[in-house]
Order: structure tokens, then sequence, then C-alpha cells
């Protein structure tokens, strides 16, 4: 459906699509997962579980590809591709054996990296299958993830990162339709600092330190005294502070 019923800009780029069946899956969220779970971003252990997702992303998208070939057919440009498309699906398959070690491009330590084995087991069983489906049946789609961000249907799913990167701000003004603006504090935040020990007094603190309180009254500086007495009159602070 996707390529079929797609528009493209030139001839050229149409028949390249029709002819190979490319598609773009990629990440929705996984910034924050990683957040919500209290795992630093530039670790191995974030390393290897974006790593681990990646592989059940891709393996599993081309084994359901090998299974729609059963019935419709690899794509045309897959038998003059067989050989190599084979040897870099198993390549694909030998990657997946090795997330979570120091063998794994990217990892700085030594020894095995944490990371949960019921997704690196539906990693390894995905690739597996991709591999053995794909022998048999070939592929109905040359490509299958691109892992570019989610964008902005994202803010549909309530996401707060669009795809693999972490979140641009904590804090963050969004526009509205109807006028003005509102700031939020990305919501991953209270989960993350639970999941690292923080207490819930804490959390408040470090949310309204993020956020700020909205208001003069008590501002150290700018406080709704001075400004009364540098000449604005209530109505004109109101307005400000909304």
């Amino acid at each position: 459906i996707l390529v079929d019923f797609s528009s493209y800009p030139t001839d050229t780029i149409a028949k390249n699509s029709h002819d190979y069946r490319p598609l773009g899956l990629g990440y929705a969220n996984l910034g924050t997962m990683l957040m919500r779970l209290g795992i630093p971003y530039d670790s191995d252990t974030g390393r290897a579980l974006a790593a681990a997702l990646t592989s059940v992303l891709c393996g599993h998208a081309y084994a359901t590809s090998a299974e729609i070939a059963a019935s419709k057919g690899a794509f045309p440009g897959f038998a003059s591709n067989r050989q190599p498309m084979l040897r870099v699906m198993s390549k694909h398959r030998e990657a997946s054996l090795k997330i979570g070690t120091a063998a794994l491009p990217g990892m700085s330590g030594t020894e095995r990296v944490e990371c949960p084995d019921y997704i690196l087991n539906a990693a390894r069983e995905d690739w597996d299958r991709a591999v053995t489906l794909g022998e048999k049946h070939g592929y109905r789609n040359a490509q299958t993830s691109v892992l570019a961000p989610t964008g902005t249907i994202g803010l549909l799913m309530d996401c707060d990162t669009t795809g693999i990167e972490p979140d641009f701000s904590l804090v963050k003004f969004k526009k509205l339709s109807g006028g003005g603006y509102f700031k939020i504090v990305n919501e991953s935040v209270p989960d993350a600092l639970r999941n690292l020990g923080y207490t819930e007094a804490q959390i408040a603190d470090i949310e309204a330190f993020a956020r700020g309180t909205n208001t003069f009254t008590g501002a150290p500086h700018i406080s709704r005294k001075v400004l009364l007495q540098k000449g604005l009159n209530e109505r004109e602070i109101a307005r400000a502070e909304a």
C-alpha cells in the first residue's frame, strides 16, 4: 500500500521504488524510554538496549516481508541481488548475537553489558526467521527501516521525544492554535527522577525549578511590588503573568 499508492517526484524514482519497494520504519519515543528508565543516554547500557530494539524492529520487518513474499512474490529486483542481499541478512543475524557484548561496535567496556534477555532473545529469533524465510521466499522489500525521527505525528502519539534522540529541551513552549503559548516540562522527568531514587518532595522542587512559578509574587528581583513601584497597574501585571 505504501509503495503502490504513493506519488513520486520523478519517473526514475518511481521505477526504483516499485522495483525495490523500500520502506522507512523508524523510532518513536526511544529517547523517552531511556529517560524514564533512568538509563544515561551516553552509556553502554543505553546503546545495548537501543541496539536490541533496533534489531527487533528491523529483523521482524524483514521476517514479515519474507512472509508476504511467499504469497505476493519478492520485489522485482531481488533475483539479480539474491546472493548479496542474503549475505547482508546473515551479517545482521550475526550482529544480533553480539548485542550487549564488548564485540559490538561503539561499546567502550570489556564486559557484558546488561540488556534484558527477553529483548535479546526476540531479536535473535526475528533474525533467524528473517534469514530462513528469506532464503526460501525472498523478500517483498529491499529496505525496511530508515530510523528517521517520527516527526509531527509523534505529537499526536503523545511522545516526549520523536525518535532515538534525547529531548532537545526539558522545558518547551507550545504555540496554541487559538493564540498564545503554554509551557510544559517533559512528562518523563517525574518518572525518571522516581526511578533514580528521588523523593516526591525533591521531584516537586526540581519540576518547579525547571518550569518556573509563572508568577511575579515572591520573585527575587522583579516582584509584583517592584512592578507597582515602577508604575504598572494590577491589570497590566496580570496580563504579563498570563
